[in-house]
């Protein structure tokens, strides 16, 4: 198999790894649990496996002077609200939307460099950026089972963890911590995550990990293992064979993946109209990779 076959292939088992996994936040919400306490949960019990492939990779896990506090704005105000704010979209719609939704933060990363950081605003990339609005349109729909304030909420919600998933992504590069080990910045980031998203969740009173039924814990786990450790540790690899922007292309398998899991385990919808937003938000998506990686 070719480097570029292997790559191709490393990508959609990550995008496919982290698709799946929300399927499971619905049971764990069945059985005690809410979206803080399984935000918490997923980042203690990835830290373990995380330290586990640092120590057998014999990497220094030390930071250089002054990147902690760096990375702590990053993971609160990045990694820990975007994943507070997805895993409440899923108590609102259906998990495939909800995933679909999220990954508008391609767009949202584009909208950040043409506001923020004045990078030039090429006609094309106008017209996707349109078209991945009107996508979202689609989500709205009435008589449904979902009503119509409970679909908007959700789809603010989600389209929320977009904007912070793009701040998070913006900043790692802003901030130069893609210069670190991988490895170690995702350690970090999960800690300082786990850490904030336990004291938030006390302090509104919403940490249920002493009252949720044990099963909770086994799903949890499988979503911590699932995303902590497959989906990085191959997508690391693709992004080896292929280089991080095709890799980003072949990363629209991940919400296509949580949609069809969805209809599949969780018996959930999918009407036109939901199909068409589907399809306009992955295609936008999927030509800004591309034409970020002409650019490249």
């Amino acid at each position: 198999m070719s480097d570029k076959n292997k790559g191709i292939l490393f990508v959609i088992i990550s995008a496919v790894a982290y698709g799946l996994t929300p399927l499971l936040c619905p049971l764990a919400y069945d059985v005690g649990a809410n979206p803080e306490t399984v935000v918490f949960l997923r980042n203690f019990f990835a830290l373990p496996i995380l330290l586990c492939i640092i120590l057998s990779k014999k990497i220094d896990i030390r930071l250089p002077k002054g990147i902690f506090w760096k990375i702590l704005v990053v993971s609160v105000l990045g990694m820990a609200t975007t994943n507070v704010l997805l895993y409440s979209g899923y108590t609102y719609l259906p998990v495939g939307t909800v995933t679909t939704l999220h990954f508008m933060y391609p767009v949202f990363v584009a909208l950040f460099g043409i506001v923020f950081f004045k990078e030039k605003f090429g006609k094309l990339k106008g017209i996707v950026l349109t078209i991945a609005t009107c996508g979202i349109f689609f989500f709205i729909e009435t008589g449904s089972s979902v009503s119509m304030q409970q679909a908007l909420i959700g789809i603010l919600v989600s389209l929320a963890s977009g904007v912070t998933y793009a701040f998070y992504m913006v900043a790692i590069e802003r901030m130069k911590l893609k210069d670190l080990n991988s490895y170690v910045l995702t350690f970090y980031i999960t800690l300082c995550t786990c850490v904030s998203v336990g004291i938030y969740a006390i302090c509104i009173d919403k940490f249920t990990v002493f009252t949720m039924q044990p099963i909770g814990f086994i799903y949890t786990f499988i979503i911590a293992f699932g995303a902590a450790f497959i989906a990085v540790y191959t997508l690391q690899l693709g992004i080896k064979y292929l280089g991080a922007s095709t890799a980003a292309i072949f990363c629209t398998f991940e919400p296509v993946t949580a949609v069809i899991g969805g209809m599949i385990f969780l018996h959930e919808s999918m009407s036109v109209n939901k199909l068409v937003g589907c399809i306009l938000i992955l295609g936008a998506v999927t030509v800004l990779s591309i034409l970020d990686n002409k650019k490249n």
